[in-house]
């Protein structure tokens, strides 16, 4: 019965891709998508951490005051860690902090000249203008390798918060206290508990993130 049911469920997909531009449906617990513009199919698992009630807002919509002036940019004094997101009041569990800045980049291979130049200044400054920073830092896919968005020129200005100043903190432990959300074109970020003031901001990176730096990964 449950071989016949796995039949169903792969001839289903495969049937809704041919006729259709895009779908998103929910199937024993994992998300499922379809772009036809890009021709990517994403199958998202469902993250016990992630609150139900919890849903990626419409395209421009903007946190509250209140919110952005309850965060503060500042030095974090670790090493190797840099300047990171901190609560200068109480923040609610499951407020919406903000979307992901930063530019799109609509192809691999323009990322690809992205980041060899960026590379290449990064070298030149022999480390004063972005200690231990690597190229890629601040760069997230939006659909599995087509679209990105790149968040390296908004970290760099830190007079405000933007959601490219959090650090990681592995997902098992107490310091990771906000959660990513993805949707078609845009990223969303929201507190998954209450954050008291004086906390740094943080989520989990993943582990392709970490892939060829794990000896970087500061272990929180």
């Amino acid at each position: 019965m449950k071989a016949y049911s796995r039949f169903f469920t792969v001839y289903y997909l495969a049937r809704t891709i041919l006729i259709c531009n895009a779908f998103q449906i929910t199937l024993g617990g994992r998300s499922v998508s379809y772009n036809g513009k890009t021709g990517v199919l994403r199958i998202q698992v469902k993250d016990p951490s992630r609150a139900s009630n919890l849903v990626v807002p419409p395209l421009g919509t903007l946190p509250s005051d209140n919110v952005i002036n309850s965060i503060q940019v500042k030095d974090t004094g670790i090493e190797g860690k840099g300047f990171g997101a901190f609560a200068t009041r109480e923040i609610a569990k499951n407020t919406f902090l903000q979307f992901y800045e930063g530019d799109i980049i609509k192809s691999r291979e323009s990322l690809d000249a992205v980041i060899t130049e960026r590379a290449s200044l990064i070298r030149q400054s022999n480390g004063k203008s972005w200690k231990g920073t690597n190229a890629m830092d601040y760069v997230m896919s939006l659909d599995g390798g087509v679209t990105f968005i790149d968040g390296f020129e908004r970290a760099q200005d830190r007079s405000s918060f933007s959601t490219a100043h959090l650090n990681h903190a592995d997902k098992e432990s107490e310091e990771c206290n906000v959660v990513r959300l993805l949707d078609e074109d845009r990223v969303a970020f929201f507190t998954s508990r209450d954050i008291c003031s004086g906390e740094e901001l943080s989520f989990d990176y993943g582990r392709n993130f970490w892939k060829g730096r794990e000896d970087k990964k500061l272990n929180l």
